[in-house]
Parts: C-alpha cells; structure tokens; sequence
C-alpha cells in the first residue's frame, strides 16, 4: 500500500501558501502549468530553503492538496 499524501502541518503552511498563491498568480496570468509550477517552486524554496527536489516535492504536494481540498479558492479567476 503506499503512502498516504502528505498534508499540511505548521512547519509546511508557509512553504506550502507561497508555493500555492505564486502557482495561482502565474495561472491567472496566463502562464502554462509548467511555468506556473516553476514559479511556485521559487515561491515555496524562499520562504522554506529546502535542496531543490525536496523543493519541487512539497510543491507538487501544496498544489495537488490545495486543488483538491480547497478547489473553490484555488481555481477562482483561472483559465477561461
């Protein structure tokens, strides 16, 4: 069986915030999910300065959390 998903805890919320609100910002914006995702990487890797692919992990986990757990915020004012 694998893993459980890993939700957000007190040491996460603010890696997880920025990475989801930068993410958001870039889609609203026009960007295309890769760039999108990059510039959430940035987000999370600046307020919580983990090695880059721990980096890119919490980030994949805060947006796949953020768009299921909270879908009416996170995808307000995306696409068309």
């Amino acid at each position: 069986m694998p893993d459980p998903a890993p939700i957000p805890t007190p040491d996460r919320n603010p890696g997880w915030r920025a990475a989801c609100v930068g993410y958001r910002e870039q889609l609203r914006a026009g960007a295309a999910h890769h760039w999108a995702w990059l510039a959430a990487v940035e987000a999370l890797h600046a307020v919580w300065p983990l090695p880059i692919e721990d980096a890119k992990r919490e980030t994949t986990h805060a947006i796949a959390y953020a768009s299921t757990h909270h879908e009416a915020w996170f995808w307000d004012g995306v696409g068309g």
